[in-house]
């Protein structure tokens, strides 16, 4: 339920509050005078799209703020979301927009964004104007309201038919995908088969090229290797001058002394330990020289085993770890490709269960309509009935389709008949504008009917009707609004004097600047006044004796 709604800064309204009614609240002015801008300003605060066009001329920024009465599904979401309502307080949605287009929305005084509010909006207020009127022109729109007055059944059913479509669709586009590759599934398959062969009978190791090269390096090099090592050894181990002999006469020399210089003694040692580490040098450079033998059939092999990884990398990836790699991937291509037949009877059979779930789930969809249908049809008729259409015919005409779509196995669309003893055509052949604005109004109280607590908005819902068609429609409103919230915007008098609280929207020119300001009917002066206005322009004495009638009428009907 509406409280109350802030504005600040919004198209041409500088400043405005609107304490709402329980029941009717009624909004009037001029033709241009900013009407629905003033419920655009809802709009925004309930999260619809809106950019920095919003904000007033010569303003920084816009703020709407919204205080309305969450019914007790809303306030647990709310509560869950983390935007509980302390006990006692009205829940508020803030919005901010700057000239920069810079956003910002408060839930109960913390952060949230206007797309978490668009999910909620629905639950505190249904906006119906003229946009209404022109979808309800488009049969998919009828489809759409006939599951609403479903209720949670038919919504369920339809979440459920768009589901298994969805899961129906993928399933046979995999399989048509799978047939169709066939030819490049199989040659994919032959050359995956072929890598992990080829791969496989090479065995390629981690390294294994490094560690060849540098021993084909080594081959290729064996005599100036070996040179270099007998060169080594006869310097380390020769028998006329050496290194270990060297050392080897030094110690000693030192140990024939150290009985008579003990302090020579380390030095003696460490001598002795050199000769020792040369001795063992000498040899390891004879091993190595020993091994340093050339094999041509050892660089030979080298060579060729090379040559496979070389070409083996060329193909797979550059390197052994990339042609490891591709062997996984080829070895998975192998599996799947195995598999395909089986993969084939495994997707047939699941698109056969999908169709079969689609089709039952359609076929009870189908069934909830027309029950839904019936229903409707009943309760649109009556209310047409108040709607100064008593003679008028509703109906739902439904159209199997040639497949099941993602809404269901058929297409409905509204049929209207304004005159008794004509057969009902399609509503949009046949309805003036002020025939589809009652359609719509007797559509929206029924729909209501099915909503908790959710306030009714309507902008300019009594386009196109005048005279006793608006009386009729005005008495609809003033009744609708007794068991329920209703806010309208109108240019008819027979509708503002059911308001409980009436506003009035001026638009004002001031220094090339023009500004649109709101306010309250506080006195049945001024509100003889405004209905005398709307009678006839300007508040004469007919006119004011017309207003007068017309509100004594309203209060009888009321009481």
């Amino acid at each position: 339920m509406l409280k109350r709604l802030k504005i600040e800064n919004y198209g041409l309204i500088a400043s405005a509050e609107i304490d709402f009614a329980d029941g009717a609240t009624i909004f009037t002015g001029e033709t241009g005078s900013g009407k629905t801008m003033l419920l655009g300003a809802l709009g925004f605060a309930l999260g619809a799209r809106a950019d920095q066009a919003a904000v007033r001329r010569d303003a920084e920024r816009t703020v709407v703020t919204l205080a309305f009465e969450p019914d007790d599904a809303l306030l647990r979401r709310l509560d869950a979301d983390g935007f509980a309502v302390d006990a006692g307080e009205e829940a508020t949605v803030v919005r901010e927009m700057t000239t920069a287009g810079k956003s910002s929305v408060r839930v109960n005084g913390r952060p949230a964004t206007a797309g978490y509010v668009r999910e909620f909006a629905a639950q505190i207020a249904e906006i119906v104007g003229q946009h209404e009127a022109q979808r309800l022109l488009t049969p998919a729109y009828h489809l759409e309201l006939l599951d609403r007055f479903g209720g949670a059944k038919a919504l369920e059913a339809r979440a459920a038919v768009e589901a298994a479509y969805v899961s129906a669709s993928e399933l046979r586009d995999a399989l048509a995908s799978m047939r169709g590759r066939e030819e490049s599934a199989t040659a994919r398959f032959e050359e995956a088969r072929y890598a992990v062969d080829e791969i496989a009978a090479a065995a390629p190791e981690t390294g294994e090229d490094e560690r060849l090269t540098a021993r084909r390096r080594f081959l290729d090099n064996v005599e100036r290797i070996a040179i270099a090592l007998r060169g080594a050894h006869e310097a380390l181990a020769g028998e006329e001058t050496s290194v270990t002999g060297a050392v080897g006469a030094a110690s000693a020399a030192l140990g024939n002394i150290v009985d008579v210089a003990p302090a020579l003694r380390d030095l003696a040692e460490e001598l002795r330990a050199m000769q020792s580490e040369a001795n063992d040098l000498a040899a390891r450079v004879a091993r190595e020289l020993d091994a340093a033998e050339y094999n041509p059939m050892e660089l030979e092999s080298i060579n060729a085993r090379l040559d496979v990884l070389d070409r083996l990398k060329r193909k797979y990836g550059g390197s052994i770890e990339a042609v490891a790699s591709y062997a996984c991937e080829a070895e998975e291509i192998v599996r799947e490709h195995e598999h395909r037949d089986e993969r084939g009877k495994e997707l047939t059979a699941a698109v056969a269960v999908a169709e079969r779930e689609l089709l039952e789930g359609a076929a009870r969809l189908g069934k909830l309509r027309r029950d839904a249908a019936r229903a409707l049809v009943k309760r649109v008729c009556a209310e047409l009935g108040d709607l100064a259409l008593g003679s008028a015919t509703f109906d739902v005409a439904f159209e199997p389709l040639e497949r099941v779509g993602r809404s269901g196995a058929e297409r409905a669309e509204f049929a209207f008949s304004a005159n008794a003893g004509e057969a009902a055509r399609p509503l949009t052949r046949i309805a003036s504008g002020g025939e589809l604005s009652r359609v719509l109004l007797a559509v929206v109280v029924v729909l209501a009917e099915t909503r908790e607590r959710t306030a009714l908005v309507f902008d300019e819902i009594d386009a196109g009707i005048g005279g006793a068609t608006a009386t009729a429609v005005g008495a609809r409103i003033g009744r609708l609004a007794r068991s329920g919230q209703v806010a309208c915007v109108t240019h008819l008098a027979q509708l503002a004097t059911w308001a409980e609280r009436h506003y009035v929207l001026e638009k004002h020119e001031r220094r090339g600047a023009t500004t649109i300001s709101v306010r309250e009917v506080e006195n049945a002066a001024e509100r003889t006044n405004e209905i005398a206005r709307m009678l006839s322009g300007e508040p004469h004495d007919a006119a004011l004796k017309h207003a007068r009638e017309m509100l004594a009428r309203t209060r009888a009907a009321a009481t």
